[in-house]
């Protein structure tokens, strides 16, 4: 299949569990999957979204956590899915973040600012046009500053305020949000900030402290008002040409399915599990955060298309906690995993420590590797593993 779809539920209502939310905004339809006799609906509220490419980076900040040192790498792409908010009376283009939980844009005018690994020259975060004037609620002064950093190096600042934010036509009112005044940044140059999706407790890491008050987040606060469902999903496609000439959707679904084909055969799910499942964050509290899984297994076979089994090679159950973040392109796993990954390429993979990564000759037979849930396996892309459009100066593909 050409599409991920990620189906997440509130940590207060159950997913499979029908109740007053039924109903609201979405449609049972014939093509959405069953699962403990309870029938998936598409929800009514699907916005399409937009597959935006960052430009080739000499030095990209997501590079850089293995050792905190700049890294000399060329054609490093990311990709980013957006949609528009209709933040009070504007619309604001952000990226779509199931890894954390704020929503915030930056405000015009802003100051961008560079790292210290960062080219000589004036500093360019890759940022559209923000919000322009006030939020109709106005700033929250009696909050501390708001203050975010992220994975990749990234970091943004600013202020809480309050407007009211729609998704297509679904508004969460008088919503807490933050506009940016300083940050660091490596942007589409066509998004302007972040939808964060992921649960309230994520808002209470803000800033030095780590401890303010959680609040509601955008689709929390759509939730609780009852406007949809406690649930969202995210289908992801590439860009490609289908049957008819037309290319094939992302979408985000308030409530409910988004309107793509599912196969029902691989239709499978698996618990959400709190902070404290990844033993080296540190947290010692069950709640949700982010959303955090453990794949029954993952597997690694030789042959087959990417999509069919083939000779099973390496089959890992120990349930290794992942976190699923559509605001991230590249995949963390265990080291000894990950060399049994490329030692399986024909001829294998080479390992160079100057820049960090496996390179294989682009025409190398890639195996098949895939995450496990319940039955089914789902197969990471071979050309993902595989990069044509990135290589070294001698020609040999990035991993």
């Amino acid at each position: 299949m050409n599409k991920l779809l990620l189906v997440a539920a509130s940590c207060l209502v159950s997913l499979t569990t029908a109740g007053p939310f039924e109903g609201t905004g979405s449609q049972n339809v014939a093509h959405a999957p069953v699962r403990d006799g309870l029938r998936y609906a598409v929800s009514t509220h699907a916005i399409p979204m937009r597959k935006h490419d960052v430009t080739a980076s000499m030095s990209h900040p997501a590079m850089h956590r293995r050792a905190n040192l700049p890294v000399p790498l060329k054609n490093i792409y990311d990709v980013y899915y957006s949609i528009d908010l209709k933040v009070g009376n504007q619309t604001i283009a952000v990226s779509v973040d199931t890894g954390s939980s704020d929503t915030w844009m930056v405000q015009q005018p802003y100051e961008c600012v560079s790292f210290w690994f960062d080219p000589a020259g004036e500093p360019d975060c890759g940022l559209g046009v923000g919000f322009k004037g006030n939020l109709s609620g106005g700033l929250l002064p009696d909050l501390p500053p708001f203050s975010r950093s992220y994975v990749d190096g990234t970091f943004v600042s600013g202020f809480y305020g309050v407007e009211d934010v729609s998704i297509g036509d679904i508004t969460a009112h008088n919503q807490r949000l933050a506009l940016v005044n300083y940050t660091y940044w490596h942007g589409d140059g066509q998004t302007s900030g972040l939808l964060g999706l992921a649960y309230p407790y994520l808002t209470s890491l803000d800033g030095a402290d780590q401890n303010q008050p959680p609040y509601s987040p955008v689709f929390t606060t759509m939730w609780e008002s009852r406007s949809i469902d406690p649930l969202f999903s995210i289908a992801l496609s590439r860009s490609q040409e289908i049957s008819g000439g037309t290319q094939q959707e992302s979408y985000l679904a308030l409530g409910g399915l988004p309107p793509v084909d599912v196969d029902e055969k691989t239709w499978a799910g698996t618990p959400i599990h709190g902070m404290r499942a990844v033993p080296q964050w540190g947290f010692d509290t069950d709640e949700k955060g982010m959303y955090i899984i453990k794949p029954d297994a993952f597997v690694l076979e030789k042959g087959g298309d990417g999509t069919d089994s083939g000779e099973v090679l390496v089959k890992n159950t120990t349930q290794i906690p992942i976190l699923i973040d559509a605001g991230a392109t590249l995949s963390y796993l265990p080291k000894g995993l990950v060399n049994e990954l490329y030692a399986a390429f024909d001829p294998p993979a080479k390992y160079m420590s100057s820049g960090g990564l496996f390179y294989a000759l682009c025409n190398a037979t890639v195996p098949n590797f895939g995450v496990q849930i319940e039955e089914s396996i789902f197969y990471m892309a071979k050309e993902d593993l595989l990069r044509q459009t990135a290589r070294d100066p001698t020609g040999e593909c990035r991993r």
